[in-house]
């Protein structure tokens, strides 16, 4: 049942984005799904997490003041809330300014010195977040592919560095020289852990449990080296082993999984080195360096090598679905289709066929490794090897690989439409002649069959067979166009049945029309081989006559003629006498068809009025060949 709108209503359509990236229907995640709780929600949410996080850091490594810290986790929390929801970043710059206040509260830090910390943290936040979703075009940002990590990086830059001078103003222990790398590993280690979009679960439960497995133990083994190397001896030159199992998991685990491994690394190499160097002097130790070299080095290589090869991996993956795409549609075509091997001597080496094309042709005629161009009929297979030579020449020369046309194949039996398109397989191809094609492949068999047919139809004599009129005159032309070359002649004869109407009356059509089929019989046996014997209509026949000496020999075969209708026409018992009379035109060099035909007509009517049985040439007496004795068969 369809039902009515309301008055005053519409019908229901799309809400419609908004430019702050909410749409019409209600609150959006930054106008891609919605935000539970809103603005107030995430700012609550987001003070939360940056006061836990600051006072876990600042816990881990002993300090008694916010800044005082290797890594601030805190800053890649806030920029990656902010900028998940840009349409509400501003209420997470709201939260991080709060969550760090309540963070230095919490571990004791002076008011001032808090306060201008914390609004650092927020500019830091707010800046980053604008860049970010300034170069995403306002669209949430998720780390799908590298460009989206650049984007992230040149934000959390730019917030950094607007904030480093408000943060420098509190104490020694801020300076910029030490706020830089400690917000820049922060945000590294914990920013694109909360960016990830959810993984794509394994499609079997046991490819799950070995993925679980594997996580589990690069977890373990990078905690182990970690602890080994920083928490019960001095890590010196072998600080750099931990980036091993985190290169290990880079290349076989899932993004999130991979960075899980390396927040690992880095809070148990921080809580070693805090505890080899002690807290009080960490920040003045040259061990914190050589730490935050250590983890920023491990963090980018981490980052940026699951990053690679995840993107490899769904390139593979894409390009096996097209693969297979293709593979469906060459197996399923309709068409036949065969992949082919170009090269610059006119060979065409079949590489794989669909079983249309098989079905079409039979097996042994597109074996895989054969040469199409050996399947061609001999008239066209010329044509069809300097075709491939102009392909594989084009493509070389940079141009559009394509050819259309119709071939015989095989014994010529079977007419087939090929479609091909060529490309070079290989960068190079084009400069070596490494050419490929596909070739589309039709059976156009029957289409010919009709066409001719069709052809035969209009140019021929559906009772007799014999040429029509259009097709008379066109066989008329050419012998004249060749007479003026050759300088023989050519006679046109014009022939009216004698007596045909007593044959209708007798026997009725059925009769006339076996008797004309008769007359077309003994008239093609009667001329010459390179005559053409025409139906005109009714009674009406013409012969055409080239290359004659003189006009002698067209009276010759004007004799012929009327001497092939002496005898009668037996037809279902009856036997019909039926005479001819024919009209006579030698045509000049350079005559007119039509003229000639007027002659020969006129001559006709000349002679059938004399008698029957007689022979008229234009512009000359009549000639009673009946009365004249057989010179000849």
């Amino acid at each position: 049942m369809i039902t009515a709108p309301a008055r005053g209503g519409d019908l229901t359509r799309p809400a419609q984005r908004r430019r702050d990236g909410t749409s019409g229907g209600g609150p959006s995640n930054g106008g891609y799904g919605s935000v539970r709780g809103g603005g107030p929600r995430l700012a609550v949410t987001t003070a939360a997490v940056v006061a836990v996080l600051g006072v876990l850091m600042t816990g881990l490594v002993g300090a008694d003041s916010l800044g005082a810290t290797v890594w601030w986790p805190a800053a890649g929390a806030a920029l990656a809330l902010a900028v998940r929801r840009p349409a509400r970043r501003w209420w997470v710059v709201g939260g991080t300014l709060v969550g760090t206040v309540v963070a230095g509260r919490l571990v004791g830090d002076d008011a001032s010195a808090t306060a201008v910390f914390a609004s650092a943290q927020a500019l830091q936040c707010g800046v980053g977040a604008s860049v970010v979703t300034l170069l995403a075009g306002g669209a949430p940002v998720r780390l799908r592919r590298g460009r989206d990590a650049w984007g992230l990086s040149a934000g959390a830059v730019a917030g950094i560095l607007a904030a480093a001078p408000l943060a420098q103003s509190t104490d020694a222990s801020t300076q910029v020289l030490a706020y830089v790398p400690t917000q820049v590993l922060g945000v590294l280690l914990v920013a694109p852990l909360l960016l990830l979009p959810v993984p794509t679960p394994p499609s079997d439960a046991r490819s799950a449990r070995l993925a679980a497995l594997e996580w589990f133990g690069v977890l373990a083994t990078a905690a182990g080296i970690s602890a080994t190397v920083f928490l019960f001896s001095d890590p010196g030159p072998w600080s750099f082993v931990v980036v091993v199992p985190l290169l290990w998991g880079s290349a076989r685990l899932e993004v999130g999984r991979a960075l899980s491994a390396l927040l690992l690394v880095a809070v148990v190499t921080t809580a070693g080195t805090v505890g080899a160097a002690g807290s009080a002097a960490l920040l003045t130790s040259p061990q914190l360096h050589v730490l935050q070299a250590l983890l920023s080095t491990a963090g980018a290589v981490t980052l940026v090598m699951t990053l690679v090869v995840r993107s490899r991996e769904r390139a593979v993956v894409v390009a096996g679905r097209r693969e297979e795409l293709f593979r469906r549609t060459f197996d399923d075509a309709l068409l036949g289709v065969a992949l082919l091997r170009l090269r610059a001597d006119g060979s065409a080496t079949v590489a794989r066929v669909n079983d249309r094309l098989v079905s079409m042709l039979g097996t042994g005629d597109v074996v895989a490794g054969s040469d199409w161009a050996d399947q061609v009929a001999d008239v066209h297979r010329d044509a069809f090897v300097d075709a491939v030579q102009g392909l594989v020449e084009g493509v070389a020369a940079g141009e559009p690989g394509h050819w259309h046309a119709e071939l015989q194949h095989g014994d010529g039996r079977v007419w087939l439409e090929l479609a091909m398109a060529a490309w070079p397989t290989t960068p190079d191809g084009a400069r070596t002649g490494d050419i490929a094609a596909v070739v589309q492949v039709a059976d156009v068999t029957q289409r010919r069959l009709v066409q001719r047919r069709l052809r035969e139809a209009a140019l021929h004599d559906p009772l007799t067979g014999l040429p029509n009129r259009t097709l008379l005159e066109d066989r008329l032309r050419h012998a004249l166009d060749a007479s003026s070359r050759s300088g023989r002649r050519v006679a046109l004869l014009y022939c009216d049945l004698d007596d045909f109407k007593p044959v209708n009356d007798t026997g009725g059509h059925a009769a006339g029309d076996h008797v004309l089929i008769g007359v077309a019989q003994r008239l093609t046996h009667a001329v010459r081989p390179g005559d053409t014997v025409a139906r005109l209509g009714g009674d009406e026949f013409a012969v055409v006559c080239p290359d004659l000496p003189d006009e002698a020999a067209a009276q010759a075969v004007a004799q012929r003629v009327v001497d092939a209708m002496r005898t009668p026409f037996p037809v279902a018992g009856w036997s019909f006498d039926v005479g001819i009379s024919v009209g006579l035109a030698m045509a000049e060099l350079g005559a007119d068809p039509q003229r000639v035909l007027q002659q020969a007509d006129g001559a006709m009517y000349e002679a059938k009025g004399s008698g029957k049985g007689r022979v008229r040439a234009a512009g000359v007496k009549v000639l009673d060949l009946r009365a004249q004795p057989r010179t000849g068969s």
